[in-house]
C-alpha cells in the first residue's frame, strides 16, 4: 500500500494516521488483498453500500466490541463518508496495536467523485425523495 501522511482530499487528520487514495483503495479491494472495514452507521449503510467480499462493516459506535473480528496480520483500510470517522478508528486501531491500517482519503464521498462503483440500499428512495426501476436498489417496479 502505498501510504501518505497528511490527507490530500479531506480536512481532518490526526498525528500518525495514514493515508491512501480511493483509486488504490479500489484496486486492492479489486484484487482481495485488504480488509476494507466500513465505520457508517447502520442507516448510512442502509442508504448506499460497497459490495465487494473482502468488505467488512462494523460501525464506529461498536467497533470496540467488533475489534476481536478485525485481522491484525492483513492490510486494513478503514472508511466512512468524509473520512473523519474512519481517521479516528484508524487512530483506535494503531493504539489497539494495528500496525498496517489506512484511512481512505476523502471517503465516500471521494470514492463517488471518482465515479467508483456503490450499491444503492432500500433507504436511497426515502433519502432522496425519489424511486424509480433504475435507481431506488429494492429491486421493485418503481415503488408504485
Amino acid at each position: 500500500m502505498n501510504l501518505y501522511d497528511k490527507p490530500r482530499v479531506q480536512d481532518f487528520q490526526l498525528d500518525g494516521v495514514k493515508h491512501i487514495t480511493v483509486l488504490e483503495a479500489y484496486e486492492l479491494i479489486i484484487k482481495d488483498e485488504v480488509f476494507f472495514l466500513d465505520v457508517r452507521e447502520e442507516d448510512e449503510h442502509e442508504i448506499e453500500y460497497f459490495e465487494f467480499q473482502n468488505v467488512f462493516f462494523f460501525p464506529m459506535s461498536k467497533i470496540m466490541d467488533s475489534i476481536q473480528f478485525i485481522p491484525k496480520e492483513v492490510p486494513i483500510i478503514v472508511v466512512c463518508d468524509e473520512g473523519s470517522r474512519s481517521t479516528k478508528v484508524v487512530n483506535v486501531l494503531n493504539r489497539q496495536g494495528f500496525i498496517n491500517v489506512a484511512n481512505m482519503d476523502g471517503g465516500l464521498y471521494a470514492w463517488k467523485a471518482k465515479g467508483l462503483p456503490i450499491i444503492k440500499g432500500k433507504m436511497a428512495k426515502a433519502v432522496s425523495g425519489s424511486c424509480s426501476i433504475d435507481s431506488c436498489g429494492c429491486s421493485c417496479d418503481g415503488c408504485g
